[in-house]
């Protein structure tokens, strides 16, 4: 079943740290179906769509900190940022 995640206040702070994250630091992550990104006042939220919770909950609790490490360095956060999380029980597309 996917799962959706929503970040609404990203540590990655700009569109141009987040292509860097998900482009050299932490390329095509497992189970990442798409991802969507924009600023709302001021900060940067990200909705991303999983396989499954777990490759979200795996992504969020062992890749993000080191890849948000490497692009911030002590300026990263020491824990994921918060996150709603969604099981989807409906979808529509176009």
């Amino acid at each position: 079943m996917s799962y959706v995640t929503v970040v609404d206040d990203s540590p990655a702070g700009t569109i141009e740290n987040l292509d860097r994250l998900m482009s050299e630091i932490l390329p095509d992550p497992e189970g990442l179906a798409a991802r969507y990104a924009g600023v709302v006042d001021g900060k940067l939220c990200i909705v991303a769509v999983w396989d499954s919770r777990e490759h979200a909950e795996t992504f969020m609790k062992r890749d993000l900190g080191p890849g948000l490490r490497q692009l911030l360095g002590t300026a990263a956060p020491t824990s994921p940022p918060r996150s709603t999380g969604i099981e989807v029980e409906h979808s529509w597309v176009r």
